[in-house]
């Protein structure tokens, strides 16, 4: 016969977590309100979900005090364990007279059981930290009228009860809590700036207001304090919450989660220490699942088939991740599912990798997002959504200012030059694409060596970045370098040697050298069309800069076919929507344009600028050069208004990119003071001019050039 259990008193609300200072969850109580209502005759389950320390219990005794008229009995039932909750159960039944202090623990629990369906009208039974539905789901009662209340980290309540999830504070309602409870009410600003910092969770804004009023600091002082050293605080136990699982800091119960995590999955620990050393932002997780084998064993054995998906069930179990399907901003045809770890979350986990360990968690992620990364970033459209998912996580690996671990500058230098090339190429970002290729062309000299191949394409990268803001003379010694370097390590007709001949002769070009540059680019094509072939991308990149150069020294008729030929070949590589042929089709418009059959151009024209909107986005420079070039277009054929609005969306994006001075700006400038003339607006023109420092017969440079 099992021993007998005294009678256990339930949880006065006195230390249930209510809180005089409870605030901003009128909203919770209201839905917790609706889901207790049920049917008359049947049990009604409300199950309180979120992150720990965000406040399910102190609501569950919010709402409970607040209802205290509409229940004969509040019961609160500890359900971290079966063993919590048989006995808090069956103290239930002697409190009612149900059974006998002395009677049989598993006969007076079934006694309790049908007395709960029987009589349960009126009963407020709260369930306090629930692990998961399973564990609570046979201890609840088993049908009648009595309402029950269950609060859980866990997410996964459906099949239960009705799931109201207790969201983080904002800064507004954290703000309030800070102040009410440490009397500073001069401090509104700083009260919402920490409130931010602490992620809106309610311990932590306890802790800090314990802490703040302890030592008679600011909330400002706090505030320093923590960003200095925030997992320092999180883990200050004199500042803890004794209402709070027994005192438990912010980073104890978050650690304590993650070690009950690892019992449940044995990837759950590694995959959270290695994801709290990412960006805060939602991290996709083809990370883990393309590149396991990066991570090496036995966690890329432990995340194999439907290990991930486990391994993150576990750590939800316990509210330590969200997991979220995000769809492209670009194309809402391609969606990526992710986790995201609360802000002090992820500075808790982060503490379980210390010294060479988080050196080590770093390296393998470094080589882990090197794999995933997608090449061909700089002009491939379909490599951006993917992109976009990895980018602030790969700029927090190798974009700050600590020098790659040892072992995998590499990775490094690749990461570092694809972070450029997608700001520059997909961006137009060209003063945030710069000082990535600067550390690139840094890392792959000291490491790789100054004559090593990556070095030689780093210099490339550094020089397309200047030359694209104006500094031409800065970039042409980075490109005459690489090209030594190529082709020496490569000899004179490898295609490598193409592309930087092609480059530098683009620089050229821009610096209005054109008997030197024509020797190079047709050189460039030369290679190309012996080694890769006539109908090659770069072939087609290779013509479209030789006509564009004819066109320059006057020659139109011989550069139309080879844009027109430039044209074919990317329709049929690249594919009718991609930029490059959008580039072909706005320089073939100016041959035609030039030529006077102003129809065809103008067809040529809108059809680019339609394929540049839709790959890049209306406030892209290509965009924008198409729409610049098609102003010219109404303003030939006397539709002045028209003109005069292509331009000035055009010019209003260039000086946003370039400022005042650049050539793209520039050349929009002159269209739109075309307009405003033709219109009879000659001071209005004449002052556009003066602003931008263009002359009345100034052109604007109408090229798409390709860069390689």
């Amino acid at each position: 016969m099992a021993a007998c259990r005294p009678r256990l008193q339930p949880r006065s609300l006195e230390h249930s977590g209510y809180s005089s200072h409870f605030l901003g969850r009128d909203a919770e109580l209201a839905a917790i309100e609706a889901a207790l209502k049920g049917d008359k005759g049947r049990v009604a389950v409300a199950a309180l979900h979120g992150l720990r320390g965000v406040g399910k219990t102190t609501l569950a005794a919010a709402y409970a005090e607040r209802h205290k008229a509409d229940y004969r009995t509040t019961w609160w039932m500890r359900a971290q364990t079966p063993d919590t909750m048989r006995a808090d159960l069956v103290s239930l039944g002697v409190r009612l007279g149900w059974v006998g202090a002395d009677e049989q623990e598993g006969l007076a629990l079934e006694t309790v059981r049908e007395r709960l369906r029987e009589e349960g009208d009126g009963l407020l039974l709260i369930y306090d930290n629930a692990i998961d539905a399973a564990s609570v789901k046979s201890y609840l009662p088993p049908g009648g009228a009595a309402r029950a209340l269950v609060t859980s980290n866990s997410p996964a309540w459906r099949g239960v009860g009705a799931m109201v999830e207790i969201r983080l504070w904002p800064k507004e309602v954290g703000a309030d809590y800070l102040i009410a409870r440490t009397g500073s009410e001069k401090e509104r600003a700083e009260a919402e700036a920490l409130s931010e910092a602490l992620g809106g969770l309610t311990l932590a804004h306890e802790q800090a207001a314990a802490y703040c009023e302890r030592l008679g600091v600011s909330l400002a002082e706090y505030r320093k304090r923590f960003v200095d050293a925030p997992a320092r605080l999180l883990d200050a136990t004199k500042d803890a919450s004794a209402e709070y699982h027994g005192g438990l800091t912010v980073a104890k119960a978050f650690a304590l989660a993650i070690d009950e995590a690892a019992k449940a999955h044995p990837a759950a620990e590694p995959l959270i220490a290695h994801a709290a050393l990412l960006a805060t932002e939602p991290i996709p997780l083809f990370l883990f699942s393309d590149a396991r084998e990066q991570f090496g064993e036995p966690l890329a054995s432990q995340l194999a088939n439907d290990g991930l998906d486990e391994a993150i069930a576990a750590l939800r179990a316990f509210a330590l991740v969200d997991r979220e399907t995000i769809v492209d901003e670009r194309d809402p045809t391609i969606s990526t599912e992710t986790i995201q770890l609360h802000r002090l979350v992820r500075i808790a986990a982060a503490q379980r990798r210390q010294g060479e360990a988080a050196d080590a968690a770093r390296r393998v992620l470094i080589e882990a997002m090197a794999r995933v990364y997608p090449r061909n970033v700089f002009s491939d459209p379909s490599a951006w959504p993917r992109a976009r998912r990895l980018n602030a996580h790969a700029v927090n690996l190798v974009g700050g200012a600590a020098a790659p671990p040892t072992g995998v500058e590499t990775s490094a230098v690749y990461l570092l030059t694809a972070l450029g090339q997608y700001r520059h190429g997909a961006l137009a970002a060209y003063s945030e694409a710069l000082p990535l290729f600067e550390r690139a062309l840094a890392t792959s000299e000291k490491t790789l060596g100054p004559d090593h191949l990556s070095t030689a394409a780093s210099l490339n990268n550094l020089a397309l970045s200047l030359k694209t803001q104006g500094d031409l003379a800065g970039a042409r010694p980075h490109y005459e370098r690489a090209l030594a370097i190529i082709e020496r390590a490569l000899g004179p007709e490898h295609p490598d040697v193409a592309t930087s001949l092609n480059n530098l002769a683009e620089l050229l070009r821009d610096q209005g050298d054109l008997a030197d540059a024509r020797p190079l680019f047709e050189r460039a094509l030369g290679i190309d069309e012996k080694i890769r072939g006539p109908a090659n991308p770069e072939v087609a990149t290779d013509l479209n800069n030789l006509a564009l150069l004819l066109q320059d020294q006057g020659d139109a008729a011989a550069a139309k076919p080879l844009h027109e030929r430039a044209l074919a070949i990317r329709e049929k590589t690249l594919g009718l929507d991609h930029p490059d042929t959008a580039s072909s089709l706005n320089n073939l418009a100016t041959v035609l344009q030039d030529q006077g059959d102003l129809a065809n151009a103008r067809a040529h024209y809108q059809r680019a600028l339609a394929i540049y909107e839709k790959s890049l986005g209306p406030e892209h420079p290509e965009t924008n050069r198409a729409r610049s070039n098609l102003a010219n277009l109404p303003l030939a054929e006397g539709a002045i208004c028209e003109a005069l609005s292509l331009a000035e969306t055009a010019l209003a994006a260039f000086e946003k990119t370039f400022g005042a001075n650049h050539p793209s700006t520039q050349g929009s400038a002159s269209v739109a003071a075309e307009a405003l003339a033709a219109l009879g607006r000659a001071g209005d023109a004449a002052a556009l001019r003066e602003r931008y420092g263009i002359g009345a017969g100034a052109t604007q440079p109408r090229s798409a050039f390709s860069a390689q």
